[in-house]
């Protein structure tokens, strides 16, 4: 897999003797977002270029939200389009989600989403990347969407890693710590699924990036999305 767009290879801070993770994450799409620190436990620097990187990502990202919406042309007269992000899921960029020419599936593409709701993560905006593009019939009306969840990712020692579990975030330095090569933990937003709203999965939380209506399929803020 290559970095996904917007951004190149190399990080700035992933050569040696920096040795931040974040490229690398982003390349696996483990979508990272925070950096966990636990008292008593060694510090790594890495763990702290990695705090930076990460901020310039999330950055970037809202830029590229900002620059791809406004520029987009497809705006239907009839309808008020509100702004960007909307309360729920936004993709960095509109035709991120695609319609089948007979309107009978919505496809959410391989690409940058926005999670930002007042019911999910503290209220707080995070990116995800989609690794892999997903399929949804349009069989009811209604909203269709993400669905997530917050996740700790556990730094272990152990080859045989667990589902919450990363070995690659021991210390690389090869320098006897204190308590051992693990620092600090990462929080995760995991993407579940995309579908209509009542197949989410629980404990997930549902997120809706379009709504079917009657007449039309748009996405949260009433810009029409045509085939």
């Amino acid at each position: 897999m290559t970095i996904p767009f917007p951004f190149s290879q190399p990080f700035p801070l992933s050569s040696n003797p920096f040795k931040s993770r974040i490229e690398s994450q982003v390349d696996a799409a483990k979508n990272y977002w925070l950096v966990a620190f636990r008292p008593g436990f060694p510090l790594q620097a890495a763990e702290l270029n990695e705090l930076q990187e990460i901020f310039y990502i999330q950055q970037t990202l809202n830029q590229e939200l900002t620059k791809n919406w406004l520029t987009k042309d497809k705006l239907d007269p009839g309808y008020l389009v509100t702004g960007i992000p909307w309360d729920g899921c936004t993709p960095v960029n509109p035709n991120l989600v695609s319609l089948s020419t007979d309107s009978s599936n919505i496809t959410f593409k391989t690409g940058w989403y926005l999670l930002k709701s007042s019911n999910f993560n503290s209220g707080f905006g995070v990116w995800v990347y989609n690794n892999a593009d997903s399929v949804v019939p349009l069989n009811n009306e209604g909203d269709y969407g993400i669905s997530v969840k917050i996740n700790v990712i556990n730094c272990t020692v152990n080859d045989n890693v667990g589902e919450n579990q990363d070995s690659s975030l021991q210390d690389s330095s090869n320098i006897n710590v204190i308590n051992g090569p693990c620092g600090a933990e990462r929080i995760k937003a995991e993407i579940i699924s995309f579908s209509f709203i009542d197949d989410t999965q629980e404990p997930s939380t549902f997120l809706p990036i379009i709504t079917k209506n009657t007449s039309n399929v748009t996405y949260k803020n009433n810009l029409i999305i045509t085939p």
